[in-house]
């Protein structure tokens, strides 16, 4: 005969299974050498009369030189080439073409709550992976400013 005690207390000395790891979609501003930057090997970023200039191939098969910046920017080149395999490891191996806004996880400090998701046709915490849909909106004026009300007084 199994011994109920020994099971109640075992299962509360259990721990519970470590929640799924958190994606969060990292942010993009796109900039004009992010094509180059996305693709160079490190052999194609030097150092030229104290610029930073990347090598890339041109539609004509020759390499050509890009300037990138004023001094030796390489580390910063290398560091948003992970930056942008990260993004496109998002996009379906590809840049996009507009910026990207980061957003907290869904039940997360900082993200929407489940209720409040769930409101707005957010799945529940757990229902797997959700593409990110990116909308643009235009800009729209503000309400009209109303005119100040006139004074009895002055009239």
């Amino acid at each position: 005969m199994p011994n109920k005690g020994h099971d109640v207390i075992s299962g509360a000395l259990t721990p519970p299974p470590p929640p799924p790891p958190v994606v969060v979609e990292d942010a993009y501003q796109p900039l004009p050498t992010d094509n180059f930057v996305a693709v160079v090997a490190e052999r194609d970023v030097t150092i030229v009369g104290g610029d930073t200039y990347i090598w890339v191939v041109g539609p004509d098969g020759q390499r050509h030189r890009h300037f990138y910046a004023h001094g030796d920017h390489r580390a910063e080149v290398f560091h948003r080439q992970e930056e942008l395999h990260r993004v496109m490891a998002n996009h379906g191996g590809h840049l996009p073409d507009h910026p990207v806004v980061a957003h907290p996880p869904l039940g997360h400090p900082g993200g929407p709550s489940p209720t409040v998701a769930a409101a707005h046709g957010a799945p529940k915490p757990g229902a797997g992976p959700t593409p990110i849909a990116h909308a643009v909106i235009p800009n729209k004026p503000g309400p009209a400013a109303k005119p100040a009300p006139k004074d009895p007084k002055k009239s």
